[in-house]
């Protein structure tokens, strides 16, 4: 597990992504001081949905010697905790990742490339290429991941593959296929913060944005273009009103000379 530096996480800030980042001594220190606020067991279960998937937690009696006993010897630490019940202490352990499957999008943050190349290899040599889409997925948000299939001989030439991947700072997995070779390689991603985005609450009351007089404006050019609109059929129909006025007018006025200039066609 990386080591890493984190700012103070309390019970409100716990996280499934920043639990990870605790040990048992922090854990049971943050648990202690949540029991002291008045809350505590109306949100008692939200907590431990976060908590329990990292790490294994046990309340016990102090005095019962023999539970103390069983649960060292499975690695818990023991703290002591406020009184509940019976239970006047807290057994913590962090559960180990053993496996590829135990790779979430949460912890995969949390570990170094050595720790995630051990787990390929141990997985019944599936190498890369065998494993489920969606572990590829989980490894590649946290780490920049290439693999390789080559004759020994090529894997191995001086300023090969092998030699630029490790020049760049990646870890290196090699597992045999026959006279082949599966190189893995695998190099932490830069953690980059998510940024965070002001709502609208939080504009300064002083802006200089005109709200009001751009929303009285916006009004105004909406009812001046309503009245163009009711004016446009009365417009269209009285114009259509005297384009046939005026051709019944134009018939009206037909002369004979008109007719004179037809030509008459004989039967």
């Amino acid at each position: 597990m990386k080591k890493e530096a984190h700012k103070k996480i309390t019970i409100d800030t716990l996280t499934k992504g920043n639990v990870w980042t605790l040990n048992e001594a922090e854990l049971s220190h943050i648990n202690i001081e949540g029991k002291k606020r008045e809350d505590y067991s109306e949100y008692e279960a939200h907590y431990m949905n976060i908590i329990r998937p990292v790490f294994d937690v046990q309340y016990l009696n102090r005095e019962d010697e023999k539970r103390v006993a069983e649960l060292e010897a499975l690695r818990f630490e023991i703290f002591s905790s406020p009184n509940d019940g019976a239970n006047n202490a807290m057994a913590i352990r962090k559960r180990p990742i053993k496996k590829i499957t135990d790779l979430t999008l949460e912890n995969i943050h949390h570990l170094e490339a050595s720790e995630v190349l051990e787990l390929i290899e141990n997985n019944l040599g599936t190498g890369w290429k065998g494993l489920p889409l969606s572990i590829q997925d989980i490894i590649e948000s946290a780490f920049y991941v290439d693999c390789s299939v080559l004759p020994e001989y090529a894997m191995h030439r001086k300023g090969g593959i092998v030699d630029r991947r490790k020049d760049d700072g990646y870890d290196v997995l090699e597992l045999v296929r026959g006279t082949w070779i599966e190189g893995i390689f695998i190099k932490a991603k830069p953690r980059v913060e998510k940024p965070k985005f002001e709502t609208s609450s939080s504009l300064d009351e002083d802006s200089d944005v005109e709200i009001d007089d751009d929303i009285d404006d916006v009004d105004e050019d909406n009812e001046e273009n309503e009245e163009e609109e009711e004016k446009a059929p009365k417009r269209r129909k009285s114009s259509r009103r005297k384009s046939v006025e005026d051709d019944e007018s134009d018939n009206d006025n037909v002369s004979f000379e008109d007719i004179d200039g037809i030509d008459v066609i004989d039967e």
